[in-house]
């Protein structure tokens, strides 16, 4: 996390580079992602979670152990990372 004086300074340097060249501010305004890209994202990977479980329960019928252990660690990873990440923006 940055400082205050940090946050200001990279304030004065956005708004200096802003006025500066504003037709490549407007390109980069576009990159910082609103509340759809946010959305976005959190539903394909809670897809691509729930994708990855439901294979390893199939692979786990099939007898594939060791398959759908592998695949049942990626998916618990994949549960952790998530839910530090979307703490980690919460408390920003």
């Amino acid at each position: 996390m940055l400082s205050k004086h940090e946050r200001d300074r990279l304030a004065e340097i956005e708004s200096a580079l802003a006025s500066a060249d504003p037709v490549l501010a407007e390109k980069f305004e576009r990159f910082e992602g609103g509340p759809s890209t946010g959305a976005l994202s959190r539903a394909l990977i809670c897809t691509a979670l729930a994708l990855t479980a439901m294979l390893s329960l199939l692979s786990l019928a099939s007898g594939l152990v060791w398959t759908s252990a592998a695949l049942g660690a990626i998916t618990a990873a994949g549960v952790i990372a998530a839910g530090v990440t979307s703490r980690r923006h919460r408390e920003t």
